[in-house]
């Protein structure tokens, strides 16, 4: 009986000094590298934000971030990667103004953006340029516009996959100025600025920091800014409203997300970081030298973004007539 007794008051003591027997505490987050998908192919605009911001990340959180490009289908392919992940904090998603316009033009994907991500945080904004090859005989975008109105159908541009920012932009191009253009879409928006220089497409409206490089180096040659203001990246530039198309505007935002169901605490801990990043100013003069301007959110602010922008480009996609391809 003493040894009965014994026994029990041993486990009992167990119990209370939080010995063996107790539940082991869980593992602070994060404790293992984390994946980054980005859902265009490697050289475009978001998979250079996921490089940049992805090395912050690393850098405030102590774990590697591993970029992990799915380009296809308009970004839903690594869009719907990320939606069916396990929601832990070990995959999150960089994406932009494309997520929007999908939740209309893309009726077949696989998840709801508003139901199957949750947001993280804004990473920022930047204009496009409209970039033709250099063997294009125009100077200027009122140039361009007279020689689509003369060809009408038959000037080719590329764009990062149908609903993607550097298509919906030339559309709204196309509607303002009152010109018909031939669509051709990648997986991405490096490849469609590789094929403008090569000349397998005549023009691409592409996002600053993906042409930014071949700008410099004369690959194409730049017409005009999207931006209502000249961009203080490109300030000799006019804009494509001053130049040829008043009242043209347009600049795409960028993103973090993680699947829906990713605790909140996770969730406030990787806005936290992104916000600590982009804030710090390394990375904000590496963003901005691209024509990025950051503007960190909190994950509520995010989401306000992302349900007007889904009416916007609903309305906008409707106006247009745009169809999926």
């Amino acid at each position: 009986m003493r040894k009965l007794s014994f026994r029990f008051g041993l486990v009992a003591a167990l119990f209370a000094a939080g010995g063996p027997v107790s539940h082991a505490q869980p593992t602070a987050y994060p404790n293992r590298p984390i994946r980054f998908i980005v859902p265009y192919s490697i050289g475009g605009t978001s998979d250079l934000l996921a490089r940049l911001v992805g090395a912050k990340l690393t850098e405030e959180l102590g774990q590697q971030f591993v970029v992990d490009n799915r380009g296809g289908g308009g970004s839903t392919l690594g869009t719907a990667l990320a939606a069916a992940a396990n929601p832990d904090g070990y995959t999150i998603i960089v994406n932009n103004v494309g997520l929007a316009v999908n939740e209309t033009l893309q009726l077949e994907r696989s998840y709801d953006a508003l139901k199957d991500l949750a947001p993280i945080a804004l990473i920022g904004i930047t204009p496009h340029v409209l970039m033709v090859n250099n063997a294009m005989p125009v100077k200027s975008v009122a140039d361009f516009v007279a020689l689509a109105k003369s060809q009408p159908g038959k000037i080719a541009f590329g764009s990062g996959g149908n609903g993607s920012s550097t298509h919906v932009s030339v559309v709204l191009l196309q509607k303002m100025a009152k010109i018909q253009l031939l669509h051709v879409p990648y997986k991405g928006g490096g490849p469609a600025v590789r094929d403008a220089i090569a000349g397998h497409v005549q023009f691409t409206l592409s996002p600053i920091p993906t042409i930014f490089g071949h700008l410099k180096a004369g690959r194409l040659r730049a017409l005009g800014v999207s931006s209502a203001k000249r961009s203080p990246t490109l300030p000799e530039l006019p804009t494509i409203a001053e130049s040829g198309v008043p009242g043209y505007e347009f600049s795409t935002w960028f993103g973090l997300l993680a699947p829906a169901g990713t605790p909140k605490a996770i969730i406030t801990r990787l806005n936290q970081a992104t916000v600590k990043g982009l804030n710090a100013s390394d990375l904000r003069e590496k963003l901005q030298s691209q024509g990025v301007d950051p503007q960190p959110t909190t994950p509520a602010e995010f989401g306000k973004l992302l349900r007007s922008e889904i009416k916007r480009w609903r309305e906008v996609i409707e106006w247009a007539g745009i169809t999926k391809q």
